[in-house]
């Protein structure tokens, strides 16, 4: 009979426990966030454009539901950018897209960065802001960046940078492979500007693998802007234009 007892209390017991895990679990979490803290594109010369930013809701509700948005900081020029003041997320999913307009309205050179919250609400929590950066896309002047590796070509990258820090064209160090033949790169830039080309190696070595010394030259109608190559270190750099 004891045993029969000491049963039934451990069976009122689990009851019991599992009658407070059901009461307490948590509510779910009304929060919203931006897919990624930063995005990048262009504007073409004289030209506007969109671009989506993905909005996504931990909760789905049945009714679409809208969250307002501020831009919190901004050195873009100003008229090139127009930022919806929300952003609505329709009923029964939990993604949304937040489209930003986008015109090249005194961009000049630079890149142009606009960061972009949630309004505050009181219960209403947010994954932060998002910065959309975007540049003026040119044309005018074409040209190639010729790349002989050493045999460790993976440990290679290169940047091109206008004259206000922007990067406007770049591989990273990995995006070739060990063994790489020769490449040559098109390049486009803007016409009458100055740049910096930088060319890194992730071994500090520079372009020399002991045995072969790698090399480049970058050349833009029929002139040559830049050169080097071999045993630089971990980087080096080459200014010029494009007059």
């Amino acid at each position: 009979m004891k045993k029969i007892a000491n049963i039934f209390l451990i069976l009122l017991v689990s009851i019991s426990l599992l009658n407070c895990e059901d009461t307490y679990l948590p509510p779910a979490l009304d929060y919203v966030t931006f897919g990624t803290d930063t995005y990048s594109t262009g504007v073409d010369p004289g030209g506007s454009t969109t671009f989506d930013i993905p909005v996504y809701t931990a909760k789905v509700n049945s009714a679409a539901t809208t969250y307002n948005v501020t831009v919190d900081g901004s050195n873009a020029a100003a008229g090139s950018y127009d930022v919806p003041a929300s952003v609505t997320i329709e009923g029964g999913t939990n993604e949304g897209i937040l489209t930003v307009s986008l015109s090249d309205v005194n961009l000049g050179i630079g890149v142009n960065k606009i960061t972009i919250n949630f309004e505050n609400v009181v219960g209403l929590n947010n994954g932060g802001s998002t910065t959309l950066e975007y540049i003026q896309n040119c044309n005018e002047v074409t040209g190639t960046l010729d790349i002989t590796f050493d045999y460790y070509a993976e440990e290679t990258g290169w940047q091109i940078i206008d004259a206000l820090g922007g990067v406007v064209m770049s591989k990273p160090e990995g995006s070739y492979v060990n063994g790489q033949a020769p490449v040559s790169e098109n390049i486009t830039l803007c016409a009458g500007r100055d740049y910096t080309l930088t060319f890194t190696d992730a071994y500090a070595d520079g372009m020399n693998d002991g045995d072969n010394l790698g090399s480049y030259s970058l050349t833009i109608g029929g002139a040559v802007k830049a050169t080097g190559g071999g045993s630089f270190g971990a980087s080096e750099s080459n200014t010029f234009d494009t007059n």
